[in-house]
């Protein structure tokens, strides 16, 4: 299998975070909810937060419906799930664990699930992670490769409490939307290798 790389986000860097010098095996995306408003700049904005925090917090990227913020390089471990850092990587997305499916489906959802979906694309074929949204069973058997939600780790790993991205996530849709552009991806490498 080809070796592949993220696209270069803009980079904050969070005041947080473990930096490895091996290369880390990550089998898990970690899909959270900002718990912020659904705004053009909240990826700028809890960037920014996790640059100034004094509590350890932090994510890989920060997403919005314009924009994709990198606040701890792919390699290092961000300080977002405990049970899930160390291997997994952590994509942060603007909005709260208690919208419902519509107002995940929103226009400014539609457009966030997409960037979201562009970014798990990429990490997936970087990482060889299954397209797959994992059962809390499959969370657990450290073998298991695939997509999770932050309430996931909290209910398998019991470190902590948060139950986001909440009821309403609309996981087939966006599972069904990271495959579309993981094949994309791969497509277009086919493409240009011919």
């Amino acid at each position: 299998m080809p070796t592949f790389e993220t696209d270069k986000f803009p980079f904050v860097k969070a005041k947080f975070f473990r930096n490895i010098t091996d290369k880390r095996q990550v089998r898990l995306i970690v899909i959270h909810s900002m718990e912020s408003p659904e705004t053009n700049k909240t990826a700028e904005n809890v960037a920014k937060f996790f640059q100034t925090t004094p509590n350890p917090a932090s994510a890989h990227l920060c997403i919005d419906n314009d924009s994709i913020v990198q606040c701890v390089l792919d390699n290092n471990i961000a300080f977002a799930a405990p049970g899930a850092n160390n291997d997994g990587v952590h994509l942060e997305l603007a909005g709260r664990a208690n919208q419902t499916r519509e107002q995940w489906m929103d226009e400014f959802g539609l457009l966030l699930l997409e960037q979201a979906a562009e970014a798990a694309a990429q990490y997936s074929l970087k990482f060889d992670i299954p397209v797959k949204h994992l059962t809390n069973a499959e969370l657990a058997d450290k073998n298991s490769r695939g997509i999770v939600g932050h309430v996931q780790v909290s209910q398998v790993f019991k470190k902590s409490t948060h139950v986001d991205p909440g009821p309403g996530f609309p996981w087939d849709f966006f599972i069904e939307r990271v495959q579309k552009r993981r094949e994309d991806r791969l497509k277009k490498l086919g493409a240009s290798n011919n």
